[in-house]
């Protein structure tokens, strides 16, 4: 249920700091705060999800790179107003929109395929209990 809960999170906070990053990028409007905030919330999002996942078996890796994946996400998200500075800036905030993206996308696999795991494990349970009877 956490799993879920923080999927349905992470993609809200995620599409909201999707549109507003869009619009502060198209039309030069100063809503960077709201935006980094929503921007936080997904990386927090990835940052607890992944620490779900270093707790089942068979999702550990992931759980570590959704770790390091939220790290550099904080930090280049913090950072890359002062990367590539003057015409190529664009690049940079290409880069910052497919990172976004991407943790949006690596939350949901990573609750997915947990989700998953645990029904695998609640079911030979509840075919033990009906072989009894």
């Amino acid at each position: 249920m956490t799993a879920r809960i923080l999927q349905i999170i992470v993609g809200l906070a995620g599409l909201c700091a999707l549109v507003l990053g869009l619009v502060i990028w198209i039309a030069n409007t100063d809503l960077t705060d709201i935006h980094m905030f929503f921007g936080l919330l997904v990386t927090l999002g990835l940052l607890v999800m992944s620490i779900i996942a270093l707790t089942a078996r068979g999702q550990r890796i992931w759980g570590m790179v959704g770790i390091v994946y939220a790290i550099i996400l904080l930090i280049f998200g913090e950072l890359q107003f002062n990367l590539l500075v003057g015409n190529l800036h664009w690049l940079i905030q290409a880069l910052h929109l497919l990172a976004g993206i991407g943790a949006i996308v690596l939350t949901s696999a990573i609750g997915a395929r947990y989700r998953t795991l645990k029904r695998g494990e609640a079911k030979p349970e509840a075919a033990s209990q009906v072989s009894r009877l």
